[in-house]
């Protein structure tokens, strides 16, 4: 099957959560920029994660709807990312609850459905066993054409062992043995905020899941503590574009700011058009030119380090007052949407 790139709506984070808005601007952005797809699965959004047997509030859920219009009007395939959140065997409360909630799902006629093991405590007999069983019911209720799945150990990072237990003993292969073909595994390499990803490693995860697998790219993911202080703006990097060989497709996970993520969106979509021919930084230079207007992406380009390496917790009084009047100048139309995540990352940065 042919590789796809696209979007993954993941952040964990409460107080910072998308606008509809800002999420129907992407089926325009998306389809501009060659993505197939956008997968709705924000962790923030308990009615996908703690409450996923509850309904959605009746506005969340004409909202949700309207996205998915909006994105398979501009031709790119709408997904949303479901966890069956502390289901531990399919019993039958477990598979009525299911049932509802993919009846639910399907009124909203996704292309694609994320089943996500990942994040919770699952410490059962037989984990990969069972979690393909939730996934192969939930796949018989749905009516989406595609599934990809999220086991509980979706890297190699020794992180998800300390917080969740020690994995099972051929976990990554008894997933992929008792996985049906027709689902994609997702995968964030060698770590959960993986720097880059490589042939060798790559292909070792396709011996285990016995299929290529699918990235769960957290880059320019900035919702942990860690990382909230940074604007991850600057160009695709560590990800040759042979990934689309290796993989069998490419999710981003933005930042908190979703004009801001759209900038190195941009260079991930030119890193696999051009290919060989595909220039990092003139990448980066004609996306915000594109998005922000000359003026303002001249601005962004000049302090582009205190945004992506030294960051709102590093900022003096000075500095943190220069880049506020530096960017409350601009007022266009266009400008506007990226300087108001700009003044507001600041703001949050004092609060830190």
């Amino acid at each position: 099957m042919a590789f796809h790139y696209g979007v993954i709506e993941g952040l964990y984070d409460q107080e910072n959560q998308w606008s509809w808005e800002s999420r129907n601007a992407y089926a325009s952005f998306c389809a501009k920029k060659g993505f197939n797809f956008y997968i709705y699965a924000p962790k923030n959004d308990p009615y996908l994660r703690e409450q996923w047997n509850q309904p959605w509030p009746e506005q969340d859920f004409h909202h949700l709807n309207t996205l998915g219009l909006s994105l398979k009007q501009n031709n790119v395939r709408f997904g949303i990312g479901l966890t069956p959140f502390n289901v531990r065997e399919l019993n039958h409360k477990s598979r009525q609850q299911l049932q509802q909630k993919i009846a639910s799902i399907n009124q909203l006629n996704p292309q694609i459905l994320s089943i996500l093991f990942d994040d919770f405590s699952n410490d059962i007999d037989d984990l990969a066993k069972t979690q393909a069983d939730i996934a192969e019911f939930i796949a018989a209720e749905s009516t989406a054409t595609q599934f990809i799945v999220a086991g509980t150990y979706y890297s190699k990072d020794p992180l998800l062992q300390r917080v969740y237990g020690t994995m099972p003993k051929g976990y990554w292969s008894d997933l992929g043995q008792y996985l049906d073909p027709q689902f994609d595994i997702f995968w964030t390499g060698d770590h959960v905020i993986s720097l880059g990803y490589d042939q060798p490693g790559l292909q070792e995860m396709t011996d285990q899941f016995q299929r290529k697998p699918f990235l769960w790219d957290n880059y320019p993911v900035n919702d942990t503590e860690w990382l909230k202080h940074r604007l991850r703006l600057y160009t695709f990097t560590g990800r040759p574009w042979q990934i689309s060989d290796w993989c069998r497709g490419h999710a981003v996970n933005p930042m908190i700011q979703p004009r801001l993520s759209m900038i190195p969106l941009a260079t991930l979509a030119d890193l696999y058009q051009q290919q060989d021919r595909f220039d990092g930084h003139a990448s980066f230079r004609k996306a915000v030119v594109d998005l922000c207007g000359q003026s303002l992406a001249s601005a962004i380009e000049d302090n582009l380090l205190y945004f992506t390496e030294e960051g709102t917790l590093n900022f003096s009084g000075f500095t943190r007052k220069r880049l506020e009047n530096t960017f409350s100048v601009f007022q266009s139309e266009t400008a506007q949407p990226y300087v108001r995540e700009i003044l507001t990352w600041l703001q949050s940065g004092e609060k830190c």
